[in-house]
């Protein structure tokens, strides 16, 4: 079992300038020390060696009161855990331990207040959007914006669930589609927060609840999000109202041509190397953390739009005008929301339709096989991971599938 021992350092980077320094916990475990700060200051010489404080400091008696109860609640935490994992557990890891039981609200996790971090720490913004829209209609069904993570029961979620296909934030009931969004954001959040707050190893478990194992999150059904070859030429030989709605079409129509490539991907292609676009699919991961590699031949139709929007660099126009990607895609989508008005399209297409439009045509008009579509989009298909390892990517077939979704837009 830990012992515990208030203990002062005097050393001149550990005073402060009245002369006094920190009353501290050190905790001794397992042959390792590890110190816990107070709130207390006293001059070094009126520590005793025995840890308790000198009879001629001021408020010795109470100060001696004080640091008594702390490290007994420090015990009361240990006894808690128990001589076994004790014996499991390093010194920081109980430092640790005692540090989070001691807090006022241990027993109260705030899932909105932890939800925050995450958002705030999500490195892709389109992420922390989705964590943060479903976050706010948990707190509008709660009515409340600090929820205690063992409220979000069962049966409050499906009580959740039932009030959204009523009535949403706005009044309007939500689609099965847009249910499925928010369970699957918060359930997301929920289990960073099991992970976060629990210690199976030591069986510490702060969190013991799992209410989503009662929860039926409703099936995400894609909508259709394919235009037709007509549709496709339509917009390609559009002359739109703005400027804006034009470099959308453009945009739109390059992303046609590198094979349906992600807006953000696009953002931040450098260059071309002997006349071929290469770069790393973000969205996808292999199981060994690279990223899958892909590599597309520079069609002459796509040539004539890279050398409109390559001024100064490679498409250096988009990167000047926008600051960031997600900026990119935003002005892009309203500007193709403004191109399905004009053309009367009856849909509103975003950049997400060009990679499924790509992949449409290309199987059920050019008659490209499946698995050579699925290729063509860097999609991993880890079962046959084995046979990437020994197999060499032959990029003709990017080529030759391009070209026949291409030759179909020539009418």
């Amino acid at each position: 079992m830990a012992t515990f021992k208030p203990v002062v350092f005097s050393s001149a980077k550990h005073l402060k300038q009245d002369g006094t320094t920190n009353i501290k916990i050190r905790i001794y475990h397992n042959s390792s020390t590890q110190y816990v700060p107070t709130q207390y200051y006293i001059s070094p010489n009126q520590l005793l060696k025995s840890g308790s404080i000198a009879e001629d400091a001021p408020y010795s008696e109470k100060l001696n009161f004080e640091l008594t109860d702390i490290i007994q609640g420090y015990r009361g935490v240990c006894i808690n855990l128990g001589a076994k994992r004790m014996a499991n557990m390093s010194c920081i890891e109980v430092r640790d331990q005692i540090v989070a039981a001691m807090e006022p609200d241990y027993e109260f996790i705030d899932f909105v207040s932890f939800a925050q971090t995450i958002i705030e720490k999500s490195e892709k913004q389109k992420t922390a959007d989705w964590y943060q829209t479903s976050l706010d209609a948990l707190c509008w069904f709660y009515g409340r914006k600090k929820i205690d993570i063992r409220d979000i029961t069962a049966n409050r979620l499906n009580d959740f669930k039932d009030k959204l296909s009523v009535a949403g934030q706005s009044g309007k009931p939500l689609s099965s589609g847009a249910i499925s969004n928010y369970l699957r954001g918060i359930r997301a959040l929920f289990n960073k927060a099991k992970i976060h707050f629990n210690n199976e190893d030591y069986d510490i478990i702060r969190v013991p609840n799992n209410p989503f194992v009662k929860v039926k999150v409703p099936k995400y059904r894609r909508s259709r999000r394919n235009l037709s070859i007509e549709d496709i030429i339509r917009i390609r030989d559009g002359k739109f109202s703005t400027g804006r709605a034009n470099m959308a079409r453009d945009v739109f129509m390059i992303m046609i041509y590198l094979m349906g490539i992600n807006i953000n991907d696009l953002y931040k292609l450098k260059g071309l190397v002997r006349g071929r676009v290469h770069y790393e699919r973000s969205k996808t991961d292999t199981e060994d953390g690279s990223k899958f590699p892909l590599n597309i031949r520079i069609e002459p139709e796509l040539k004539l739009l890279i050398d409109q929007y390559s001024d100064i660099a490679f498409l250096s126009y988009f990167r000047r005008q926008y600051c960031n990607d997600y900026n990119f895609m935003k002005a892009v989508n309203k500007g193709l929301e403004q191109v399905s008005t004009e053309l009367n399209l009856g849909v509103k297409v975003t950049t997400n339709w060009a990679r499924h439009s790509w992949a449409t045509i290309a199987r059920n008009k050019a008659g490209i096989p499946k698995a050579d579509i699925d290729f063509c989009l860097g999609h991993v298909n880890n079962d046959y991971k084995m046979a990437d390892i020994y197999i060499d990517i032959d990029y003709s077939i990017f080529d030759k599938s391009n070209r026949a979704v291409l030759d179909l837009l020539k009418k």
